[in-house]
Formats: structure tokens, sequence, C-alpha cells
């Protein structure tokens, strides 16, 4: 991922060299092992989901223009929308409905992904990238979570609060409920962010970690949000297994894991 900072902020065959997934090009990145894979099987049961979450917003990182990272003949753009769409089919069928930001080589302004997730509004907003470092050993999965929330100047109300219900309906009052809930959100959003992270340190052998950014798409969402990082191009394990589909599949099976388990936590809560 080509990182944006306060302003905006990356298994199972012993494959021939070049035997590689048609569309991905050839390259001298080492090809990971089958049994490197996964080090438990991934999938979820087929019980009916209960609790407050029913639409989900996932964002392919980049896009357009905008390449992302690009390190061993792989494009950043490429692969989030790849694994994107496998998540995205990994929570439909578990019954959510879910909307991506972008479903084409096409570029969107950082601040147009949120707000399509705000003006929905979405339950869930997930931004998936794949992560670059100068250095070619920096390696894993890293899931970030707001640090910070934005609500701009000419906000309404929050979502499902209006002026009638408050009994001083003053800018001031409206500023301190949209506090209240984005803080709710910030702390759900590193509770969705835990559970994925979970999931994946569980099925993939190349480990992970629970950060908070001030990203663009994370401070600006009004909804629990993350940003998962599913590994870094520019570390040469990392790419061959990010070139195979069956280890994007992997992936987006594991995040569709760590959702599914923060919502039957909800759920849970719900009951």
């Amino acid at each position: 991922m080509t990182h944006y900072t306060e302003c905006g902020r990356p298994f199972r065959f012993l494959l021939a060299a070049c035997l590689l997934v048609a569309g991905w090009g050839c390259s001298t990145t080492p090809q990971a092992s089958s049994r490197e894979f996964l080090r438990s099987p991934t999938g979820h049961d087929h019980q009916p989901l209960v609790g407050p979450i029913r639409t989900i917003v996932i964002d392919a990182g980049h896009g357009g223009h905008d390449a992302g990272a690009s390190h061993f003949g792989l494009q950043e753009k490429s692969l989030n929308l790849d694994i994107a769409k496998r998540l995205r089919a990994a929570l439909q069928a578990a019954g959510l409905s879910v909307i991506m930001t972008r479903e084409t080589d096409s570029f969107i302004a950082l601040s147009k992904r949120s707000e399509l997730a705000n003006r929905l509004p979405a339950d869930l907003f997930i931004s998936i990238h794949a992560n670059a470092n100068l250095s070619d050993r920096v390696s894993g999965a890293e899931v970030y979570y707001p640090r910070v929330s934005v609500v701009a100047p000419s906000a309404q109300w929050p979502p499902f609060v209006s002026p009638g219900e408050v009994g001083l309906p003053t800018v001031t009052v409206k500023q301190v409920l949209w506090d209240m809930v984005l803080g709710r959100t910030r702390a759900h959003s590193h509770r969705l962010a835990s559970s994925i992270c979970g999931a994946l340190r569980d099925d993939l052998p190349a480990g992970c970690k629970v950060k908070p950014a001030r990203f663009v798409v994370l401070r600006e969402a009004w909804m629990p949000s993350v940003l998962v990082e599913v590994g870094y191009v520019s570390n040469g394990q990392e790419a061959g297994r990010l070139r195979i589909a069956e280890y994007r599949q992997a992936a987006a099976d594991s995040v569709a894991r760590g959702v599914i388990s923060y919502i039957r936590e909800l759920g849970a809560q719900h009951i």
C-alpha cells in the first residue's frame, strides 16, 4: 500500500518459476509451498447471523491511475480488487449485503469512499490493501482502525437522530452527540480489527498486527471501519504467496471469518 498519512496514507503447490496464475505475469519471485498456505482450515458455519450488522461496504484500495505499491511484477490495485471481490462473495454467502466502492480498475477519491458508506448508511466499512516497505525483510498482515474521527462542520445530525428529539438542538449539542457516536464506533472498529487480525494470524503464515491510524477512509467513516493490509508485496516471499489465487482466496476467507466472528459476538450481546 502507498500509505496516506494525515491527509490521506502495503501455500499449496511448489510451482515452477513461471507457472503462474493467468493474468499475473512471470516473475523470479520465490513461489510458496502448498504446506505453507493454511495453518488451519477456513470456512464459516451456516447458522443465520443474528445482530445489527446487515450492510457492509468493501473498498478495494487505489485504482485507475493510482496503482499503489508495485513490486515483483505485482500491482497493488489489482491485488486489492481481486481480494475484495473474493471477500464480497464470502460475506454474501453468509447472508450479508455487500456494496463495493469500485468493481473495475477505476480511481475514486479517498473521501468519496467513506462518503459512500456514510450515505447508505452502511454498518461496517472494510478497506483492502497490500503493503510495501523500503526494507524487503518487512512482512506480515496488518489491520488498522481509526485513531481519530472527523465530521465536517456542515454535517447534519448523526444517523437516527433528529433535532426534534433533542431538548436543545444547538450546534454544541450536535457536536457532543457526534463525539459520542464516533467514540463508540472507534471502539467497535478496534474490536473488528482484532477479530480480523486474529483470523488472519490463525489461518495464514504471515502473522498479523492491529494498529491505529489516521487514514482518511477510516477517520471520515461514521461506522466501525478497518483497513486490512493483507501482506507486503515488497517482500519476496509474501509477493510469491499473493501471486497465487489460492492464497488470495484464503486471505479473503480469513477476513470474512473475522468479520463474521465479530458479528456473532455482537449478536450474542443483543439477545
